[in-house]
């Protein structure tokens, strides 16, 4: 077991850097077999739950992940589309089925591993001596909100899914003749020009009579139904509005400060070297008498002849470690050595001498050589720090109070948000117009929680206001119907413009894709007259430049032996293009390197394609279900 975390070190501290970022922990504890108490799921694998809370956290995480990498490209209609939130929810439900299939397996994962792989965490170690360090484990997990047990469990899981990942994507063997086709073929160019049809070109002579128009709004009104609506006021009660009121006493800072002191500094360290009389566990009586004696004896050695320590340390020294050194362990802290051992360490005065010590190892004769005065990390540098520690839980507490406070308001007052905006000095706001299906403005009324409240009878017919909601960790909400709309459909004259225009557009396109198909065909038979070419252009499978991908396809797989060669393709926004392959320019071999690139690229899109097949047999196998109407927005007519 300890061989696949060797091999798999650098992996393993990547995921497990992935986890303490907070932007990128996408899998929280959790996640782990998480069944909703009231019964409600987005999704359901293996008989156990995805809840609608750990599908929104996913999703937020996600979103905030985008949000960093695209900054200022990030288009907020992508982030909250339907295409993201399936592929969300659907890698919850791969993870989970993982897990699951993992568990149906028994595979370990004992406890030294998972601290094995958890003491290689950069993150976790001491940045003086690079060691593991059990304080800084700590506190990174506090402030993330967890535990060492909520931690462990989580990279435990991961290693579980990890051991039934990995052998199957290790398994994929290419063979050499197929990366060698693959090289020419991803390596050749092919020079091409461009003939057009678009729906534009034809448009405006397409025409539609007025019944037709009436028709199709007849036999297609729902197309032109606005769903049910509501536009509200409410108000937003975050942690940020409680925490700005919230202070800590600078005497309790300071206090947190002395209580601390070894978190902020680093504590005294002593330089030691010592010889090691070892004794075996079984040795006899004499044997361990004998030992004593013999430390002794060196004991009175080395203060008689101080500058002797080193050489017999080491000619007696049984210590491996250390006694080709002379004996020296370098500086340590208190706590680093066993205890005895410890205890009379920090007994001594530099140069003194001190034995027989007794230890599980045997007889030590022990010399402090220097000492590193402990340092303390002045108050000023770590004040802020300290205030955040120490305002988490006043401010969980006074947030909690808060909301409270927000919901007897709306409950007392129920017919007006006022008394609740002034006594919490929070702003009333007016939303946009909000359907059932979640369309609207911000995006926390659309939760789907709050969007219950809001469509209630109580809120659209008593006028009451809602209850006050957890939208989001740290936000809640209270809304008021200000104005309700039924759903209703838009009447012939108000959409027959529109109408008319769309069945256009429909025609415009058909007919652009049919004079490109019969245009095809007279040049595919030699027939070249009124052809509009573009000017040519070398094109490959690396830089298909405007290519689409069924447009690359067919381009080269054009007879190459036949040119010109002469291909067509519909595109996605209802043109036509003809493609006409004048030339194809060999791509020269590929050397030792390339070569071996490639095959490793190959590899590893079939590996994946090898798991993704693999998961989805794990997921046949378990079951798996999903509710689309918790996962996407509705569409807004």
């Amino acid at each position: 077991m300890f061989d696949w975390v060797e091999k798999h070190k650098r992996w393993i501290q990547i995921v497990l850097l992935i986890l303490i970022v907070p932007s990128f922990a996408f899998f929280g504890i959790n996640y782990y077999f998480d069944d909703s108490a009231d019964g409600s799921a987005v999704a359901k694998v293996a008989g156990t739950k995805i809840s609608p809370n750990e599908f929104d956290q996913a999703l937020r995480e996600r979103q905030d992940q985008l949000r960093q990498q695209l900054k200022e490209k990030a288009d907020p209609a992508i982030l909250d589309s339907n295409e993201l939130r399936n592929s969300v929810v659907n890698q919850l439900v791969d993870r989970r089925a993982l897990l699951a299939h993992a568990f149906s397996t028994e595979l370990a994962v004992p406890d030294e591993q998972v601290r094995k792989v958890i003491s290689e965490v950069p993150y976790f170690k001491d940045d003086a001596d690079g060691k593991f360090s059990a304080a800084k484990y700590e506190e990174i997990l506090r402030r993330q909100g967890m535990t060492p047990v909520m931690f462990e469990e989580k990279v435990r899981q991961d290693l579980r899914v990890a051991q039934v990942r990995d052998p199957v994507n290790g398994s994929t063997v290419i063979a050499g003749d197929v990366v060698d086709r693959l090289g020419r073929i991803r390596g050749q160019e092919r020079e091409i020009s461009e003939w057009v049809f678009t729906p534009d070109s034809v448009f405006e002579g397409v025409s539609v009579s007025d019944a037709d128009v009436k028709k199709f709004y007849d036999t297609h009104q729902n197309d032109f139904r606005i769903p049910e609506r509501v536009r509200v006021e409410y108000i937003s009660l975050t942690a940020d509005d409680v925490t700005r009121e919230v202070r800590v006493p600078e005497a309790e800072l300071r206090a947190a400060y002395e209580k601390n002191a070894a978190q902020y500094g680093k504590p005294e360290e002593r330089r030691s070297s010592h010889i090691l009389i070892a004794v075996p566990k079984d040795a006899t009586a004499q044997v361990k008498a004998d030992a004593r004696k013999q430390a002794e004896a060196l004991v009175a050695d080395v203060r008689a002849a101080p500058k002797q320590f080193a050489d017999l340390a080491r000619k007696h020294s049984k210590d491996p470690g250390s006694a080709a050194n002379g004996g020296d362990l370098g500086f340590n802290a208190r706590g680093t050595m066993v205890k005895a051992f410890d205890d009379a360490l920090f007994s001594l005065k530099v140069g003194e001498v001190t034995g027989p010590v007794e230890t599980q190892y045997g007889f030590h004769v022990i010399r402090l050589d220097a000492i590193k005065v402990a340092e303390m990390t002045p108050f000023e540098k770590v004040r802020g720090e300290i205030e955040a520690d120490l305002l988490k839980p006043r401010a969980g507490k006074a947030f909690a109070n808060a909301a409270e406070k927000l919901q007897n308001f709306v409950s007392a007052e129920s017919d007006s948000l006022k008394p609740a905006a002034e006594a919490l000095k929070l702003k009333i706001q007016t939303s946009d117009w909000i359907t059932r299906g979640g369309g609207g403005q911000p995006p926390a009324l659309v939760k789907p929680q709050m969007l219950a409240k809001i469509f209630s009878e109580e809120a659209i017919k008593q006028k009451r206001n809602t209850d006050a909601i957890e939208v989001e960790p740290n936000t809640v909400m209270a809304a008021r119907v200000i104005d309700h709309r039924e759903s209703s459909i838009l009447p012939f004259d108000d959409v027959k413009g529109d109408v008319r225009n769309r069945m256009r557009a429909d025609k415009a396109r058909e007919l652009a894709v049919e004079q490109g198909k019969a245009a095809l065909a007279r040049v595919q038979k030699g027939n070249l007259t009124g052809a509009r070419w573009s000017s040519p252009t070398r094109v490959s499978l690396q830089t298909p430049g405007t290519l689409q991908v069924e447009a690359a396809r067919d381009v080269f797989a054009a007879e190459a032996a036949k040119l010109p060669a002469y291909v067509g393709v519909p595109t996605e926004k209802g043109s036509f293009v003809i493609y006409r392959v004048s030339r194809v320019i060999e791509a020269p071999a590929l050397t030792a390197d390339e070569r071996k690139a490639l095959s490793r690229q190959v590899a590893q899109l079939a590996a994946q394609q090898q798991f993704d097949a693999y998961v989805q047999a794990i997921k046949a196998a378990a079951g798996v279900s999903i509710d689309l109407s918790k996962v996407e927005k509705k569409a807004q007519q």
